[in-house]
């Protein structure tokens, strides 16, 4: 039998770039013998119905062809269902391909390593966040946040310039005269830790914001999670530690704590939720590593 996979496409991520990316990957996937088909939902709406139905038929391979945003979208099914996700990335950030180590562009030759890997039926188990919020479950492959990480989403979200780190940045500068910070409670693997915070990051993927290392140690294999927590900072103290998130050496500030946990719950009146660079709304939620859950097209063994 033919191998085959599905690609999902989010036409509008990367600047509009990931439409012409699905349909040279399909052309080129057709050309190495997968047997493709394309879905390019012009809405969120359409976007969850294609996704329902594509899942209804239990395909071997979901392709998600857009950022991060896209591959959270896509894994919402492919995790519960065991269907193996590969991403082609081709948004602005993409950072869970990061944190994976895969390529941040798509080019024929990543193409042809995706095909190689569906041809021999080839994916690797790796850990995913579970998030109950309201009773409403969801999964995340790469980072959660809170706090002035998440004010900053939220302006970016709003602006329609720039893109990837350029509109983080940028977003970030802008946040940084109106923000006032938030109280949590926090209960890390049963322990209580109640404070203000500058931002609250709960990682399965180390990577956010194009290229930020927040959680730096993260291992989205090892069944946990790694929180890095910032405490209450001047803004020319925030300034000066902006720049070392981008080589991991911020969590080396003594207003930067860290943990590693199983389970993480987050209450707060004063923050929004964002998980993967998409809006998932206000406290309390709770988070719970899941190791070894979601397959995915990975690195090929030797």
């Amino acid at each position: 039998m033919q191998p085959s996979a599905v690609i999902i496409a989010n036409p509008y991520a990367g600047g509009g770039r990931a439409h012409k990316i699905a349909v040279h990957s399909a052309i080129t996937l057709n050309s190495l013998g997968i047997a493709t088909t394309s879905h390019h939902p012009q809405s969120l709406p359409e976007l969850h119905r294609v996704l329902a139905e594509v899942s209804e038929q239990q395909p071997p391979v979901i392709l998600a062809c857009g950022g991060d945003g896209t591959v959270h979208e896509v894994s919402q099914v492919t995790v519960p269902r065991n269907i193996t996700l590969g991403i082609i990335p081709a948004g602005t950030g993409n950072d869970i391909a990061r944190s994976l180590g895969l390529p941040t562009t798509t080019d024929d030759a990543y193409i042809g390593e995706l095909a190689r890997l569906i041809t021999s039926n080839h994916a690797q188990l790796i850990d995913a966040s579970l998030i109950t919020r309201n009773e409403t479950e969801m999964w995340s492959l790469g980072v959660i946040s809170a706090g002035f990480d998440s004010a900053v989403n939220e302006r970016a979200n709003r602006m329609t310039f720039g893109r990837g780190t350029v509109r983080y940045v940028v977003a970030l500068l802008a946040e940084l005269i109106p923000f006032t910070l938030s109280e949590f409670t926090v209960v890390i693997d049963g322990v209580h830790h109640s404070d203000s915070a500058l931002l609250i990051a709960i990682g399965n993927g180390g990577n956010y914001g194009g290229g930020m290392r927040i959680c730096p140690n993260a291992d989205m294999t090892d069944g946990y999670l790694d929180v890095t927590w910032v405490q209450r900072a001047p803004r020319r103290t925030v300034l000066r530690l902006f720049p070392k998130i981008y080589s991991g050496r911020h969590v080396e500030h003594e207003l930067v704590h860290t943990y590693r946990a199983k389970e993480v719950s987050i209450t707060s009146n004063e923050s929004v939720i964002y998980a993967d660079g998409e809006r998932i709304g206000a406290p309390p939620v709770h988070i719970e590593v899941k190791p070894a859950i979601a397959k995915i097209l990975w690195k090929v063994t030797p």
